[in-house]
């Protein structure tokens, strides 16, 4: 190789290079939903959300080979844990979902109970065989990714 080949070749290396290092592109910005499409996405957010609270509440007794699940003795103590993850469409609807300012930046808000129901609008209850097992315990806690638009909701249920 020549010098002239050398420099050729150095040159178009450090532009792959230079290409390479770029920062990646940023994701589109979600659109702005209509108010219809923004209560529509908090509204089964929010179903979604009881259900999957819910589902976690429920007790199977066994019977025979179909046991699903089987009783929680933490659930007589009102310390059965919970925790529920949800994705969203855009950041609007987790804050109407929630009841939030649009200027709310923090990462996790701690509920009480009956605020967390308030708030949603849910009431997370199921019924078992001689009673209902419902959110229990001092918060339910809220934590919010907005890099992935996801969020988690931690507590407990019990008796």
């Amino acid at each position: 190789m020549d010098k002239d080949e050398l420099v050729s070749l150095i040159l178009k290396l450090q532009k792959q290079i230079a290409t390479a290092t770029q920062a990646p592109p940023s994701p589109p910005a979600t659109p702005a939903l209509s108010k219809e499409d923004l209560q529509r996405k908090v509204a089964k957010a929010r179903d979604m959300m009881e259900k999957g609270i819910k589902s976690q509440m429920k007790v199977f007794y066994p019977l025979g080979r179909c046991t699903l699940l089987e009783w929680k003795p933490s659930c007589k103590g009102g310390s059965a844990r919970f925790s529920y993850s949800g994705v969203v469409a855009a950041a609007s609807v987790f804050l109407t979902l929630f009841r939030l300012s649009d200027d709310w930046k923090k990462k996790q808000i701690q509920l009480s109970p009956l605020e967390f129901q308030e708030t949603t609008g849910t009431e997370v209850s199921t019924s078992i065989r001689y009673g209902y097992l419902n959110i229990t315990g001092e918060l339910v806690t809220v934590r919010w990714n907005a890099q992935d638009l996801t969020f988690t909701v931690t507590g407990t249920y019990g008796l």
